[in-house]
C-alpha cells in the first residue's frame, strides 16, 4: 500500500497544480501550469524518480506524466509497461509483472486528494511559504494545525521541476519533472484503463 500512496500521492499533488476555480489567485507554484492548461488543455511531462527495493537498493524510474483539469492524472511507465490513472472517483493501475488491474476509490487516495482540493479552493486549509529558492506547502486541520507538506522548486518558465513529498514512513520521496508539453486534450476516456485479456481485476479493500 506504500507504493500505491506513493504513485497516487503524487500524481494527485501533481494534479492539484493543474486549475483554480474562475476569479480565484492560483498560487505562485501553480501559476504557470494553470495558465498553459486554460489554452492547451492537457499538459505532459517527464517524471523520474527513485523507487525503493526489497534490498535496500532503489532504482531510478522514468516516466511520463499527463494532466487535464479539472481532476484528471495519469502515468506511464515505458519500460514495465505500468499505467496509472486517478480521477475524482478513484482510480486504476495496470500491474503487468502482476498481470493485474488494481481498483481504487476516492476514500483510498482521500489524503492526497486534499491537495488538489485545497488548491482548488474548494476548501481552505493551506498555506504557500518561499522558502530558499522554492516553496513550501503546509496543509492544515480545522485548529489551524500543520497535518502535511510539500515543497515545490520551479524551472525557468515557473512550471514544477521538483516536488518533494513524505513517502508515509518518514522518508521523502524526490519527483523531477522535465519538457513540460502542452496538447489537445484528450478527455476522461484517456483516464479509465479497461482490464486486458488474461489480467487479473482486483478491488482494493
Amino acid at each position: 500500500m506504500n507504493t500505491l500512496r506513493n504513485a497516487v500521492l503524487m500524481i494527485a499533488f501533481a494534479t492539484c497544480l493543474v486549475t483554480s476555480p474562475a476569479g480565484a489567485a492560483p498560487l505562485v507554484c501553480s501559476r504557470a501550469l494553470t495558465q498553459a492548461l486554460r489554452t492547451g488543455g492537457r499538459a505532459e511531462a517527464a517524471l523520474r524518480y527513485a523507487l525503493p527495493a526489497i534490498d535496500g537498493t532503489a532504482h531510478s524510474v522514468r516516466a511520463t506524466l499527463a494532466l487535464e483539469p479539472p481532476v484528471f492524472a495519469r502515468l506511464d511507465v515505458a519500460a514495465t509497461g505500468e499505467k496509472l490513472v486517478v480521477r475524482s472517483d478513484g482510480g486504476e493501475w495496470l500491474q503487468p509483472q502482476a498481470h493485474q488491474v488494481l481498483h481504487f476509490r476516492a476514500a483510498q487516495a482521500a489524503a492526497p486528494l486534499r491537495w488538489w482540493r485545497v488548491l482548488l479552493g474548494e476548501e481552505a486549509g493551506a498555506r504557500e511559504r518561499r522558502v530558499g529558492d522554492g516553496y513550501l506547502l503546509t496543509l492544515i486541520d480545522f485548529h489551524g494545525a500543520p497535518v502535511d507538506s510539500a515543497r515545490v522548486w520551479l524551472d525557468g518558465k515557473g512550471m514544477p521541476s521538483r516536488l518533494e513529498v513524505g513517502d508515509g514512513g518518514g522518508g521523502v520521496t524526490t519527483y523531477r519533472l522535465s519538457g513540460w508539453r502542452m496538447r489537445p486534450g484528450r478527455g476522461a476516456a484517456a483516464f479509465h484503463l479497461i482490464v486486458p485479456a488474461g489480467f487479473e481485476s482486483v478491488e482494493l479493500p
